[in-house]
C-alpha cells in the first residue's frame, strides 16, 4: 500500500518494510518522512533511533494504525509520532508525502521565542521534550540536574522557562530553588509520571504548572505558551483548552472524511494536528465528541490557518485552526459544543482536559 501511495506522489521516498534494520540508508536518504508501525511496541524504539540522528531530527513520523479510537492516536504522539493515520488510507498517505516535499527535515529552525532549560532523568524523554520545544523556534538547552539548573537561572542568559522532572526537583522545591538563583519570575513545567492528565494552574506555586509525563509531548508546548503569555489566558474572550479526541473533516459537501487529533478547543474554533490539512479558507464540516458527552457533533467552519512543519509563525504542532461558523452549523450541535465548553471553562485555572483511556 506504501509502494503504491508513493508512486502516485511522484516521490521518490524510500520504503522498507523495517526501519531498524535500515539505519545506515535512512540517514543517507534523508527522508521527507517515515511511516511507521503505530500499534506495537517498536513505536517508541522506532522515534527514539531517529530523533539521536542529526540529520533526521526534524523528519516527520507519521504512525499508522488499524482502529479508530482516540487512544490509537493519542499513544502514537505520546510515543513521539508527528501524525497518524488509518493504515487504508492510500490517498492520505499521498498527499502527506507530496505536502512534504518542499520541507526540509535538515533546516533547523531559527531561533525567535524563550529560552528554556530541560532536565529528565531519561535521556530519551529529555530528546523528544527538546525537540517540541525546538521546532516551535524556543532556544533549549539541557541541564543535568538541579544545581546546574540553579546556575542557568543565575546566569546572564537566564531562562524563560524550566522544563525539569519531578525527580530531580519537585514543585515544593521550586521557590527555593528560585531564591538560590535569585529568579523569581522563572517560569516551571514539572513532569510527573503519577500527574494527572487534568492540567490545572495551582495557585499555591506562581508561574509554574505539572503536566504528566504519559501525556502526548506537544501539550508541552501548550503550557510552555499559557506560562509565558503573562495572563494572556484571562484577556481572551475565549480561552483556549488542551483536549485530545479524535476528530474527522471534509471539505463542504463532501462525503468521505479525513481524520485527525484535536489539539485544542476554544468556544469558537479548534485545532486540530494533522499533516494533511485542507487549503487554507475552505469551508469544513467537522465531527467531534466534545469534552464528557457520548454525543458526536457536527459543526460547520472556515479554514482561518495552518501550521506546516518547520513554520514559526505559530508555536503549535502541524495542522490547521477551524473558525466555526454560528450561523451555518446545526444549531443543536452547537449548544451541545457550547456546553461542553462552559463546564469545561467553568473550572478554576484549567488549561487541559483528560483525553478518554
Amino acid at each position: 500500500m506504501l509502494r503504491r501511495a508513493v508512486e502516485r506522489a511522484n516521490s521518490g521516498s524510500y520504503v522498507s518494510s523495517s526501519i531498524l534494520g535500515s539505519q545506515a540508508e535512512i540517514s543517507e536518504l534523508r527522508p521527507k518522512c517515515v511511516f511507521v508501525d503505530g500499534e506495537t511496541g517498536e513505536l517508541a524504539t522506532t522515534t527514539t533511533w531517529i530523533r539521536e540522528n542529526p540529520f533526521l531530527f526534524a523528519t516527520p513520523v507519521i504512525a499508522m494504525v488499524s482502529d479508530l479510537r482516540d487512544a490509537s492516536f493519542v499513544q502514537a504522539y505520546r510515543y513521539g509520532a508527528d501524525d497518524v493515520i488509518l493504515r487504508s488510507n492510500v490517498g492520505g498517505v499521498t498527499r502527506r508525502i507530496a505536502n512534504l516535499q518542499d520541507f526540509d527535515p535538515t533546516a533547523r529552525p531559527p531561533v525567535s521565542r524563550g529560552r528554556v532549560v530541560i532536565s529528565h532523568h531519561v535521556d530519551q524523554y529529555r530528546r523528544l521534550l527538546g525537540r517540541v520545544l525546538r521546532q516551535a523556534c524556543f532556544d533549549v538547552h539541557f541541564a543535568v540536574d538541579a544545581d546546574e539548573i540553579i546556575a542557568a537561572m543565575a546566569s546572564e542568559l537566564q531562562p524563560d522557562l524550566v522544563v525539569v522532572s519531578n525527580q530531580l526537583l519537585p514543585m515544593a522545591k521550586i521557590e527555593e530553588a528560585r531564591r538560590a538563583a535569585n529568579s523569581p519570575q522563572t517560569r516551571f513545567v514539572v513532569v510527573s509520571a503519577t500527574a494527572s492528565t487534568r492540567i490545572v494552574l495551582d495557585p499555591k506555586f506562581p508561574h509554574s504548572a505539572t503536566i504528566a509525563e504519559h501525556a502526548p509531548h506537544d501539550h508541552l508546548l501548550f503550557v510552555a505558551n499559557d506560562l509565558l503569555r503573562d495572563g494572556g489566558r484571562k484577556g481572551r474572550q475565549s480561552p483556549r483548552y488542551l483536549f485530545d479526541t479524535i476528530c474527522s473533516f471534509r471539505s463542504e459537501g463532501e462525503f468521505s472524511p479525513e481524520y485527525g487529533l484535536t489539539y485544542n478547543m476554544s468556544e469558537t474554533g479548534i485545532y486540530v494536528r494533522t499533516l494533511d490539512p485542507p487549503p487554507k479558507n475552505t469551508k469544513l464540516w467537522l465531527e467531534l465528541r466534545p469534552p464528557g458527552t457520548a454525543a458526536t457533533v457536527h459543526l460547520r467552519g472556515n479554514l482561518v490557518w495552518v501550521a506546516t512543519p518547520g513554520a514559526c509563525s505559530r508555536a503549535t504542532p502541524p495542522g490547521f485552526g477551524l473558525e466555526i461558523n454560528v450561523q451555518a452549523s446545526p444549531a443543536r450541535d452547537l449548544k451541545l459544543y457550547r456546553d461542553a465548553y462552559s463546564t469545561l471553562a467553568q473550572v478554576p485555572n484549567q488549561i487541559a482536559l483528560s483525553w478518554r483511556p
